[in-house]
């Protein structure tokens, strides 16, 4: 049964990494918070790779991806691919074939940067007030070529973005740095201001922080919103409704965002591992696959699939495909067994910017971080509320 007058004043439904530190943040401030989800603390949080990267703040939709998709759909390039030819993926495609038009990649990376670049500091403060380990680690990042052209595409690409340092390295230096590469590597690009951690600590670390602070967590998927003159009166859940003042849908690439969201699939392949192969955070820049070295095992994430769901044998595919490109790298990695392999769906809007804004009198979306999930998490429990503090302060009509 509905009620005008609800028990909470927020409804966070996700408690990914992203609702989990909105339910910190407001749970912080006061306020009567709820999160709604059927595996709190899970999902496509945990199969991140773990990256906290300003100096990877540019948008997908961008003429050289536009070209790799192209070349996707034609079975030349597996870096990019479609998983559905719906009209609602068709109608993505096309706005971001607008928004990959040259030039307009630098003006949202710009948007990004300055909230990414307070990312390591927020989870460092997470750790702090919760005691968990998260493997912060503020060692930068180097992304390998394994061609003199991709490098080349690499280095003109760190330079448009301005106040993002960054150092060329040779094959020499490359080496030094990560003895565990194999020998062909053409040279890399080092951003010192990239940070990473372990994405299953920190998620649970979040979702631990806002229990912590007073969030009450509703296990339980949502089914749909009671919406009645305009506003939504309560949550529909699989355990009965739940209803607030403000409702906050932070569901990450779940149909709720709405269609100028797609899933962006990509898969994580944990590798245990007592032996040091990889240093630091690192990414084959020809294969777009990312290391992300952690307690007791190293995490290699890759892959793009946009669309539609993938099955076991995309899963079996993909997975297979990721840790080929990795042990070309990274010649050790074939002497490891007992993978595990993680799929996750990455939101992606067409244009590259997440969308965090009112979308109803009491209701704010906030999705569409795309691969940058970890990364912007921290500044998007601001934005929220600082959404709500505008709102309050509003006069009333």
């Amino acid at each position: 049964m509905l009620t005008d007058h609800p028990t909470s004043d927020v409804v966070v439904v996700g408690a990914g990494i992203v609702g989990a530190l909105i339910g910190r943040e407001l749970a912080g401030q006061g306020r009567r918070v709820v999160l709604v989800d059927p595996d709190p603390g899970g999902g496509a949080s945990v199969a991140n790779a773990g990256m906290l990267v300003p100096s990877y703040c540019r948008p997908m939709a961008t003429p050289a991806t536009l070209r790799a998709g192209m070349r996707g759909l034609i079975g030349r390039d597996a870096s990019v691919t479609l998983g559905s030819f719906a009209p609602s993926v068709l109608g993505w495609l096309a706005r971001f074939a607008w928004a990959a038009r040259p030039g307009r990649a630098r003006q949202v990376a710009t948007r990004l940067v300055d909230s990414a670049r307070t990312a390591a500091d927020g989870y460092a403060e997470l750790a702090a007030e919760t005691g968990v380990a998260l493997g912060l680690r503020r060692s930068g990042w180097l992304q390998v070529a394994g061609s003199a052209a991709v490098l080349r595409q690499q280095i003109n690409a760190a330079r448009e973005q301005k106040d993002m340092p960054f150092d060329i390295l040779d094959n020499h230096a490359c080496l030094r740095r990560e003895p565990g590469l194999g020998p062909h590597v053409a040279g890399g690009v080092h951003f010192d201001g990239d940070a990473s951690l372990d994405p299953v600590a920190a998620t649970r670390a979040a979702l631990m922080a806002a229990e912590h602070r007073g969030a009450v967590i509703h296990r339980a998927l949502m089914t749909g919103l009671a919406v009645r003159d305009g506003r939504v009166r309560a949550v529909h859940t699989t355990a009965g409704d739940v209803s607030a003042a403000t409702y906050v849908l932070a569901t990450g690439a779940a149909p709720a965002s709405g269609t100028q969201v797609q899933p962006g699939w990509g898969w994580s392949i944990d590798l245990p591992t007592v032996t040091t192969l990889v240093h630091a955070p690192l990414m084959g820049l020809d294969d777009h696959v990312v290391f992300n070295p952690l307690a007791e095992r190293i995490r290699i994430t890759g892959g793009m699939r946009i669309g539609g769901t993938p099955s076991p044998e995309h899963d079996r595919v993909a997975a297979a495909a990721i840790r080929h490109a990795a042990e070309r790298l990274v010649p050790g990695l074939r002497d490891l067994r007992n993978a595990t392999v993680l799929r996750g769906a990455r939101p992606m809007t067409p244009d590259g910017v997440p969308r965090i804004a009112w979308t109803r009198p009491n209701l704010i979306t906030a999705t569409g971080h795309g691969t940058l999930g970890m990364t912007l998490a921290p500044s998007t429990a601001k934005a929220v509320s600082a959404l709500l503090r505008a709102q309050a302060r509003a006069p009333r009509r």
